[in-house]
Order: structure tokens, then C-alpha cells, then sequence
């Protein structure tokens, strides 16, 4: 059996005019060795009063709040922000919390699920995240 079912790709892109914080979210099935088959669904989201700086973040909560509501137990989350990615893994891994509530919150909820992995994909291939993320922060929320 796989360790995972669904992929999810997150990007994030914020707005400075609207203070908005655009979320892009791409759920594509587990077909192969690769693990990415077909797109399921593409989610685009506007939000207000997400912090400078934690737009990534907050896009793997909500593609973990997601894969949630859709029933998902088995998911990898992907993202271009490595950093945040390899920190993400390690402390999911370890069961280490932190000093960031949204950090503690995105953690919290991984633990929900059956497995969770915290996947890179480079920017060149996380364009239809990053299309959502930027279409986003236009959406009234």
C-alpha cells in the first residue's frame, strides 16, 4: 500500500493594497511511482488578517483543514517554501511544538491524520498553485 492517497500543493501570494492573502490548493490523486495522477480539484481562497510573512503556512493549514473536510487519511502536502517544508516534516516527525500558534495549529492537525508527509516541489512546478494563490487574493471571503 502507498503511504499516501492524495496530493495537495499549497502556495500562498499577498496583496498590499487589500491587505489579502491569497491560497492556492491543488488535490491531485495518487496514481504511480511519481504519486501525482490526475487534478481533482483546484481551490482558490481569499483571507483577511493572515500575518506577513506566514501566507505558506497558512496555506498548508488550509489544504490540511481540506484534505479534512474532504475525508482524506493518507496526504502529502507540497510546497516551494523548503524551509518552512523541512521544519514542517521534522517537527511533525518528532512531535515538537513551537512558539508559533500557527505552526502548533498546522502540526495539531496533521497528527489528526492517518499519515501525513511535507513534500518540496520546486516553483517551476507549482504554477497552478501559484496562479491560485495570485487569482486568490481577489476573491471576497
Amino acid at each position: 500500500m502507498p503511504d499516501w492517497i492524495h496530493t495537495l500543493t499549497v502556495d500562498a501570494s499577498y496583496d498590499k493594497a487589500s491587505r489579502a492573502t491569497g491560497v492556492g490548493v491543488v488535490i491531485q490523486e495518487r496514481i504511480g511511482a511519481s504519486g501525482r495522477g490526475p487534478i481533482l480539484e483546484r481551490v482558490a481562497e481569499a483571507h483577511t488578517g493572515v500575518s506577513a510573512g506566514t501566507g505558506e503556512l497558512f496555506a498548508v493549514l488550509r489544504a490540511l483543514e481540506i484534505a479534512m473536510d474532504r475525508g482524506f487519511t493518507r496526504i502529502k502536502i507540497r510546497s516551494d517554501y523548503n524551509a518552512m517544508r523541512r521544519d514542517l516534516r521534522h517537527r511533525h516527525r518528532a512531535r515538537i511544538a513551537t512558539d508559533n500558534e500557527l505552526q502548533n495549529r498546522v502540526l495539531e492537525l496533521a497528527r489528526r491524520f492517518v499519515w501525513v508527509d511535507f513534500g518540496y516541489v520546486p516553483r517551476r512546478k507549482n504554477q497552478i498553485a501559484h496562479a491560485l494563490a495570485r487569482n486568490g487574493r481577489f476573491l471576497t471571503r
